[in-house]
């Protein structure tokens, strides 16, 4: 098991994973970019500021995390995970986060900012043990913003 920075050899890993989490039935709660495989080959070839990690397990990728935001000029990283089904309740979830805050705060982030559905309780959970500070929610988002400070 590792994390890893994606790189272009790692473009037909990222498309196995985006076919995963397309047929996701949870999938819906996390939509940055199209799952498609030339999003995932633009991915594993980027070479900006953003951040694009995966966890490995016997040579497949069962999760995909990324910071971005830096690209577009805003000092705070917007934090996106996933986590396959079958790593779900692991710790892998954590193990995820974590390695993000730690790749936020080397690359100079002094917070964290990321969005979550109020009906995606397990990840509500996770990201206030992690120390996420969530506003009161606007009645017309449709989702929690919270922010870690690093």
């Amino acid at each position: 098991m590792e994390i890893l920075v994606l790189r272009p050899d790692y473009a037909p890993m990222l498309t196995e994973l985006f076919g995963r989490i397309a047929a996701d039935p949870l999938g819906g709660h996390f939509h940055p970019h199209p799952f498609t495989a030339a999003e995932a080959d633009r991915i594993c070839n980027y070479g900006g500021r953003d951040r694009y990690l995966a966890l490995r397990v016997n040579n497949q990728f069962l999760a995909y995390g990324m910071l971005r935001g830096w690209d577009e000029g805003f000092s705070v990283p917007s934090l996106g995970i996933y986590v396959a089904q079958e790593l779900r309740g692991s710790g892998a979830s954590r193990l995820m986060m974590e390695h993000l805050h730690l790749t936020a705060r080397l690359s100079g982030a002094k917070r964290i900012r990321l969005k979550v559905y109020p009906e995606n309780v397990s990840a509500c959970k996770l990201y206030v043990s992690l120390g996420y500070q969530f506003s009161d929610p606007v009645a017309e988002a449709e989702q929690l913003v919270g922010f870690l400070e690093l």
